[in-house]
């Protein structure tokens, strides 16, 4: 019994030893495969760093880790690299004027430039503006289609008055009607003063000095006496073909200028008469002389001052037609 006893083998005696032999053989396995998954395998090569990013990335300096150097940008920040002159070849031509009126109001130190580099608008482009922007208001006054002065006769009176349209539009307000004309107003004054100074005998010097200087040097020659008469007198015109109370409000805006004006032409040409010795056609000087004459008899808000228009010219050159003083006529109107 005893020898059985001591012989028998402990039954818990090989189980640690066996359980530790396979806890690290998992270890080892397990450090194995982690290893492997770390590693890379022939079927998973590396992908390379496409060209276009390298590309980006050596453009922003980030390749190798350095700051691009200043001033050294491909694309100017300042637009100095964009040929402003191609760009504006390409616009169409409506959009042109748009653009410059919107650098003049945010810059308006460029205007005497532009106004420098402007040529110098002729007579027929003048007359023109100015008939349109006059037709402008005539058409913007309700039953406006009969004139209170006939332009072409030069001096005729009008053989329609306004009487038959103020009756039609009785009921209507004057407010109203000047709501309707008063931006029109605005224009043609607008207009009309932006062409004086071209046809102007006022001296530079006495008109303003912001429009002045950049005029100056295209106003050295002075135009022709002739040409500043036609200018004047399609002017003086416009304004009187223009209904009465459209007359009311425009001609306080304008005719000061106007007489200003008138009273420098009728000055040169006593220059050119009475000083220089020069002479004009009898024809142009007639033709002057009978648009005077018509001018003379308009009456309302302030043409009247027309007439001393004409007496001026009579008492400087009146002798060239052999005309020293007014008929007995014209005195009693």
């Amino acid at each position: 019994m005893n020898v059985l006893t001591s012989s028998s083998t402990p039954p818990n005696t090989t189980r640690p030893q066996k359980r530790r032999i396979e806890e690290d053989e998992n270890d080892s396995r397990t450090g194995r495969d982690v290893a492997m998954d770390r590693s890379p395998t022939p079927e998973r090569p590396k992908r390379a760093v496409p060209k276009r990013a390298r590309v980006a990335t050596h453009a922003s300096g980030g390749g190798d880790g350095k700051e691009p150097k200043a001033g050294k940008s491909t694309t100017q920040e300042d637009g100095s690299d964009v040929d402003v002159g191609l760009l504006l070849a390409s616009l169409p031509s409506d959009a042109l004027l748009p653009l410059l009126n919107s650098l003049l109001t945010s810059q308006p130190s460029l205007k005497p430039l532009v106004l420098s580099l402007i040529p110098r608008p002729t007579l027929s482009t003048a007359l023109q503006s100015i008939s349109i922007s006059a037709k402008k208001l005539r058409d913007a006054y309700p039953y406006s289609n009969a004139t209170s002065f006939s332009s072409a006769s030069f001096g005729t009176l009008g053989s329609t008055s306004f009487g038959s349209a103020r009756g039609t539009q009785s009921v209507m307000r004057d407010d109203y009607v000047l709501s309707r004309i008063r931006p029109h107003i605005s224009e043609f004054v607008s207009t009309c003063f932006s062409y004086l100074p071209y046809f102007s005998f006022i001296p530079t010097e006495d008109q303003s000095t912001s429009v002045n200087t950049a005029l100056r040097t295209q106003l050295k020659e002075r135009i022709h006496p002739g040409e500043g008469f036609q200018f004047l007198q399609s002017l003086t015109s416009q304004i009187l073909d223009q209904p009465p109370l459209t007359q009311s409000s425009l001609v306080p805006l304008i005719m000061p200028r106007l007489l200003e004006e008138w009273k420098a032409w009728v000055d040169r040409v006593d220059v050119v008469v009475n000083g220089e010795g020069g002479m004009f056609g009898q024809e142009m000087v007639q033709s002057w002389m009978r648009a005077l004459d018509g001018f003379a008899l308009a009456k309302g808000h302030g043409t009247e001052a027309m007439r001393e228009i004409r007496d001026r010219f009579v008492a400087r050159a009146g002798w060239l037609l052999g005309r020293q003083s007014l008929p007995e006529t014209m005195e009693e109107l």
